[in-house]
């Protein structure tokens, strides 16, 4: 996958989680960009299978998948709580 392919790829929202699954170091990219110039940043967040399963069920054929139901209840979340310090 080149690198704009990978990139339309985060930008359209996908979920990297089985790419990344059975990854393997490769060369050197250079310096690494600010977060500020990264459309979206990969996280990781241990869940409970059954939780796993549930998002899986809700996002069925949804193109963002289990990410864009996740990124969406973070969205309203944080704009719940907007103002607020934790």
């Amino acid at each position: 996958m080149s690198r704009d392919e990978l990139v339309a790829y985060f930008n359209a929202g996908g979920d990297i989680s089985e790419l990344l699954r059975d990854a393997t170091a490769g060369p050197d990219l250079g310096p690494t960009p600010s977060p500020d110039a990264i459309p979206m940043i990969v996280t990781g967040v241990r869940l409970p299978s059954d939780v796993v399963r549930r998002l899986d069920q809700l996002a069925g054929n949804d193109r963002g998948g289990r990410s864009g139901v996740i990124r969406q209840a973070i969205d309203e979340f944080l704009e719940r709580h907007a103002g607020e310090a934790a």
